[in-house]
């Protein structure tokens, strides 16, 4: 029996596969794509790089594939998979690190528009005001504390220390991380807080981490803060924001994700829960981050080397730990 490497989309990109194919050759690996396999050969299938086609994991699906070992997302979050549908045989690991600096990169560009205040001055100046008089933020020696110390926290931490500013990280052991000048946990978000002039949020969605940004942490916040959502809109408790947001004008929040799901396609509508955009403190953008024109080689190579650490034996990235998305 040929033992497969199922893309479901043909996702992987050119180089990727070439990579694995030299690693897979002469073995009984096979490389294949979802249009090319049959119900027989279904029962081969170990290794699953899922993209975004959800036939491939619905229960009776799975039940056809009982020697899958491994799930490997091309996204780097998980959240969206059912996890319950899965049996636990089988190890899931998100695509950790494949986008972290393009997204790094729109954080700062995020911060950089509020701390600049760029667009209150070209709105000021399309209505004729030449207003040079605004306080804006200098970074340099600002505390940014980065809630999630991953591969996007790493790289906006990067970005962070070349603004000479003091960086803070919250993961869930405490861990020291390389690059930031402190690392807590989630029970020390409350002492970070109220010292912080920027937060970035770059953790995963999960049992523990949803609705974490409450109004009670807002409060906890100075009142000219900034900050900013690249992980998952749910994170934050999106009507206790956008109240926080209206009622505290110096306050200022930027997102590249929601709380709806994203529309199909471009010609259909995008509909908010909220009136964010009616705000002078908001930015939005719409789950773009991680698009740059190199993405798709770059998330494809970062994949397909997971795959390799599979076959080779060797400790694999981005494990999912399944209590963190059943709540157990």
């Amino acid at each position: 029996m040929t033992r497969i490497i199922l893309d479901t989309d043909a996702l992987v990109a050119g180089g990727a596969r070439k990579k694995l194919d030299l690693k897979i050759k002469g073995t009984d690996y096979s490389l294949r794509t979802g249009e090319t396999i049959n119900e027989v050969e279904l029962n081969e299938i170990e290794v699953l790089l899922f993209g975004s086609r959800e036939k491939w994991l619905s229960k009776e699906k799975l039940a056809k594939m009982p020697n899958l070992r491994l799930i490997q997302t091309f996204s780097a979050g998980v959240d969206y998979l059912k996890f319950e549908d899965i049996p636990e045989k089988i190890t899931i690991c998100g695509n950790v690190g494949a986008f972290s600096e393009p997204i790094a990169e729109h954080v700062f560009a995020m911060i950089l528009a509020f701390a600049k205040q760029l667009f209150v001055h070209q709105q000021e100046l399309s209505n004729e005001r030449f207003n040079h008089h605004q306080n804006h933020l200098f970074l340099k020696e600002k505390n940014i504390t980065i809630l999630g110390t991953g591969g996007i926290g790493q790289a906006v931490v990067r970005i962070a220390n070349c603004f000479q500013m003091n960086t803070f990280g919250v993961n869930t052991t405490g861990k020291e991380v390389t690059g930031f000048r402190q690392v807590t946990t989630l029970s020390n978000l409350d002492e970070l807080l109220p010292i912080s002039d920027v937060v970035v949020i770059a953790l995963p969605l999960t049992f523990r981490t949803r609705g974490l940004i409450n109004s009670s942490k807002l409060n906890k916040m100075k009142e000219d803060a900034i900050l900013v959502n690249v992980a998952r809109g749910a994170i934050i408790v999106e009507k206790e924001l956008f109240d926080y947001l209206s009622k505290h004008p110096k306050f200022r929040a930027a997102s590249d994700v929601w709380w709806r799901s994203r529309p199909k396609s471009t010609e259909e509508k995008f509909t908010q829960n909220y009136p964010f955009f009616q705000l002078p403190n908001f930015i939005g953008t719409p789950h773009i981050s991680g698009d740059v024109p190199e993405s798709y080689d770059i998330a494809s190579m970062f994949a397909i080397e997971n795959i390799i650490r599979y076959l080779g034996k060797e400790s694999l990235k981005g494990i999912a730990d399944r209590k963190d998305y059943l709540g157990m």
